[in-house]
């Protein structure tokens, strides 16, 4: 899954709007709309801002391989 993917999927199962999320996210309602719609990739504060207003963790919206998973490969 695509961090794109991942925010859009969490919205809406909080059942927010992309202007709502850019509120809480301290973000623009344009900014949410360019992620999901693959125009823009976020930094990783914009990443943490919207994680804190989804009230998710990090890694639901990034995912990351442990170091044993990527030695192991």
């Amino acid at each position: 899954m695509t961090i794109k993917y991942n925010i859009c999927e969490k919205r809406h199962e909080k059942k927010m709007t992309q202007k709502q999320l850019a509120m809480r996210a301290g973000i623009s309602t344009a900014m949410v709309s360019f992620i999901e719609n693959d125009k823009r990739q976020p930094t990783f504060l914009v990443i943490a801002s919207i994680a804190k207003a989804l009230n998710v963790k990090l890694d639901e919206l990034v995912e990351i391989k442990d170091k044993y998973h990527y030695f192991r490969q």
